[in-house]
């Protein structure tokens, strides 16, 4: 396993192309689905702010990434971490908490609150 099962933290992530594939997708029938790595593609998460601002509507994709089967090959990927500037306001957006039952499940919040809040749950701040 490269990078194991997680959610980003941001709002989206933009995968730009990889050269092998490796990434897999938490899917909600508890199987992972392998992302073939195709030329020119761009693939989109759907982060942990995202999710927040949403009220759940738009759940974080869980992801993991596993090493090629093979040790000579390499996997190189970049992804863009897209995070709202620390002032925007991420709390759950009314119309979102009308599609989602009526009822607020996450906190109101900044980009910025938020960010130093999951950073010092996983120890980096």
């Amino acid at each position: 396993m490269r990078a194991a099962a997680h959610e980003d933290i941001n709002l989206i992530t933009l995968l730009c192309e990889a050269t092998a594939p490796g990434l897999e997708l938490w899917q909600t029938d508890g199987t992972w689905l392998p992302i073939a790595a195709i030329p020119g593609q761009i693939i989109v998460d759907t982060g942990d702010m995202l999710q927040n601002l949403t009220n759940g509507l738009f759940k974080s994709t869980t992801h993991r990434v596993t090493n090629p089967a093979n040790d000579r090959d390499r996997r190189f990927s970049l992804p863009f971490f897209v995070h709202p500037r620390p002032e925007v306001d991420l709390s759950p957006l009314p119309s979102c908490v009308k599609r989602t039952g009526g009822e607020e499940r996450y906190r109101r919040l900044t980009a910025e609150a938020y960010l130093r809040q999951r950073l010092a749950e996983i120890g980096l701040a």
